[in-house]
């Protein structure tokens, strides 16, 4: 029999791929701050954002753990109950679907701001109406998110909070769910697309840091796809999707990060080749010097 993933270890993956996550994040802040001295641009201050949500979702993921709703399985149950106690608060399920349902626009929009700011002086009339309608389709995308995630039982939004059996809830309702998967995948493809037409254009030329940026682009469409697949199908570890969102969350968030890397990278090579054509010259003397 294989292991079963209990609450200690959906605790122990998310806080590490928060954790590493996080430390791209910083890496990306000072590579702006220190190495470049320049301020945060709307791209940076979008990925401190996702980087905050991504803790927010693990903050409603540990206080699940902490009622032990992750290690006994009357889950919806105890949940709501425990939730329903909170008068002041939303419940903890509902805030979750908020921080990663419309959370993960904020990666997106993120790398959006990097493409604007990158490809300000690079790209023609063409490509700066399709970054328009690309910017407009995923806010529009994720609004539509929003409106689902709140309104989809109608309204008060309260009425999600019924212990009645039966109950609406957007959190267990399949419908919200599929649309959701729908929207983000779709956000994911056109945003990525982006690099790739102006690849094919010539604007763009092929690097290690391209290759690599495509790759963990890739690996956050099929972990969401894997996501989705699990819940839809099962897999007889109902806490997977726990991990599986936040390596999501992580993913999306490191994508973004990764270019903004590029100075680190960059200024050491430049330095480099500087020291290596001051040796050249300086040999080119001494041979000189000597004859």
């Amino acid at each position: 029999m294989g292991h079963f993933i209990d609450g200690k270890d959906v605790m122990i993956s998310e806080w590490i791929l928060l954790i590493v996550a996080l430390f791209f994040v910083a890496l990306r802040v000072y590579t702006r701050l220190l190495r470049l001295r320049q301020r945060l641009d709307w791209s940076d201050w979008l990925l401190l954002v996702s980087a905050g949500i991504a803790l927010g979702l693990i903050i409603c993921d540990t206080l699940t753990y902490q009622m032990g709703v992750l290690d006994e399985y009357e889950t919806s149950e105890r949940l709501s109950k425990v939730n329903h106690e909170l008068t002041n608060n939303a419940q903890i399920s509902f805030a979750s679907n908020y921080f990663y349902d419309f959370g993960m626009g904020f990666p997106k929009l993120s790398m959006l701001a990097f493409y604007w700011a990158f490809f300000r002086s690079s790209i023609g009339s063409g490509m700066r109406k399709l970054l328009y309608g690309i910017t407009a389709f995923v806010c529009i995308c994720y609004l539509t998110i929003l409106f689902d995630d709140t309104f989809f039982c109608g309204v008060p939004v309260s009425v999600q909070w019924s212990q009645e059996e039966g109950a609406c809830s957007v959190f267990y309702a399949p419908e919200p769910f599929i649309l959701n998967f729908t929207l983000n995948l779709a956000c994911y493809l056109v945003v990525y697309a982006i690099p790739l037409i102006l690849l094919i254009q010539g604007v763009l030329t092929a690097s290690t840091g391209l290759a690599v940026t495509f790759v963990f682009g890739t690996l956050t469409i099929f972990t969401t796809i894997i996501r989705f697949a699990c819940l839809k199908i099962g897999t007889g570890q109902e806490n997977l999707v726990y991990p599986l969102s936040m390596l999501e969350m992580a993913l999306a968030i490191t994508v973004v990060a990764l270019p903004g890397l590029k100075p680190l990278v960059g200024r050491r090579t430049r330095r480099d080749s500087d020291v290596d054509e001051e040796t050249v010259h300086v040999t080119h003397d001494q041979k000189n010097h000597v004859k």
